[in-house]
């Protein structure tokens, strides 16, 4: 996974264009601030959907790609180790229990981009591990990790996410992407559970607790936090689950995430 931070040089690139991408950067910076200012009440949907449209328009400049957009530092931005996806995250606080989310996909290759905007779905069953997401029905969220793996000359994006769900849940996702004829496709039976193939991973659990979802490098594994009811009373209520002190971890074999239960990742 590669975020970025730091300014990178743009040698060849036509002055006017670069100059078109900084002043399409500072909007959007602007914008967001605008949509984050508590004072903004009443005007934050308004500006929701025109930071859409502008963020279009600013992934559409030649050059875009190559840009860090090192100003937009209350969002989530993703690269790829290969360098052909950027992913792009955001969302906006309606209420207590309702979250907007909006995602911009970017692909390079051949020195070309385009980019796909991932349109939420809605409905009570988008949260399911087998949900069938696809660019114009996504289970929303900010994504926050991307693991690059590779089988059989196929590349695999692993996309880790976080979605703030209600005032009583919070979720944690893992679901993988593949680029197919030019297009971003969320692939199905991907991870293997106790010799389950689903989907993807999506964890629920008290909107007071945090949990943990990340990439370890050292261990090659994707490592996160075993979830239980507080009391067996409460089982299949997450409003009540929480980390219990133990891990789990998913091993990328054979071109698909393997589960191993209570691994020792303390020291890692």
């Amino acid at each position: 996974m590669l975020i970025w931070g730091i300014c990178l040089s743009t040698p060849g690139q036509d002055d006017a264009a670069y100059l078109e991408i900084i002043r399409a950067e500072t909007q959007l910076k602007s914008m967001f601030d605008q949509l984050y200012r508590q004072d903004a009440a009443g005007l934050q949907m308004e500006l929701y959907h025109a930071i859409d449209s502008a963020f279009t328009a600013a992934l559409e400049l030649p050059g875009s790609f190559d840009h860090t957009w090192s100003k937009l530092n209350q969002i989530g931005k993703l690269a790829s180790e290969d360098g052909h996806v950027k992913v792009f995250s955001w969302l906006y606080q309606v209420s207590m229990n309702d979250y907007r989310y909006s995602a911009f996909i970017q692909l390079s290759e051949k020195g070309d981009s385009e980019i796909f905007k991932l349109r939420p779905a809605s409905g009570e069953h988008v949260h399911d591990i087998n949900f069938e997401q696809e660019i114009d029905r996504w289970d929303g969220k900010i994504y926050y990790d991307l693991v690059t793996k590779k089988h059989r000359r196929k590349v695999f994006y692993t996309l880790v996410g976080a979605d703030f769900n209600d005032a009583k849940t919070s979720l944690k996702t893992i679901e993988v992407m593949v680029v197919q004829r030019g297009t971003p496709l969320f692939l199905q039976d991907q991870f293997l559970i106790e010799d389950n193939l689903q989907d993807r991973i999506v964890l629920e659990y008290s909107a007071d607790l945090a949990a943990t979802v990340r990439y370890n490098e050292t261990m090659d594994m994707i490592v996160y936090d075993h979830l239980a009811p507080l009391h067996p009373i409460y089982s299949g209520n997450y409003q009540f689950y929480g980390p219990d002190g133990s891990y789990d971890g998913l091993k990328f074999t054979k071109g698909i995430w393997v589960l191993e239960q209570d691994i020792d990742a303390r020291n890692e």
